[in-house]
């Protein structure tokens, strides 16, 4: 499994939105700015989180974007698969892939195991873990 560019900075722009803690609205040219995201990249990743019903506009079209639920409800899981249908990290333990090998196969049991490790851990991570892990950092960094 690789994550790829649109989930690394879908993850991204989530923080973004969710450090906007008062709800005011990312305007989508202040988070292209802050993470060094092309606007017509952004685009792209914008619609892929509103469409799996991450982020809304807080007002009208031309407004800034805040998270359609609590952060703490968001999972890093949810926002990895905004992006791609389910993580899978070999095709084999994907249910709409029949491996004639899957009942014999030591490795398929091997796989299907490490995925489920993985999916619970993105599961197990909120974006409310990563938002706080932010601040701590930057508390630090302020030091």
């Amino acid at each position: 499994m690789k994550v790829n560019t649109l989930q690394r900075y879908g993850l991204r722009a989530m923080i973004e939105i969710a450090l906007d803690e008062e709800q005011h609205g990312v305007f989508q040219k202040n988070i292209a700015s802050r993470q060094k995201i092309s606007l017509q990249y952004l685009d792209r990743i914008i619609s892929g989180l509103k469409t799996a019903g991450l982020i809304i506009n807080k007002r009208g079209r031309k407004s800034g974007y805040i998270l359609a639920m609590p952060a703490s409800d968001i999972t890093t899981l949810d926002i990895l698969n905004a992006f791609q249908a389910d993580v899978q990290i070999v095709n084999c333990v994907s249910p709409n892939v029949e491996c004639i090998l899957k009942d014999i196969c030591v490795a398929n049991s091997f796989w299907e195991g490490l995925n489920t490790c993985i999916k619970d851990y993105l599961k197990s991570i909120s974006l409310q873990n990563l938002v706080d892990r932010k601040k701590r950092l930057d508390a630090k960094v302020k030091e």
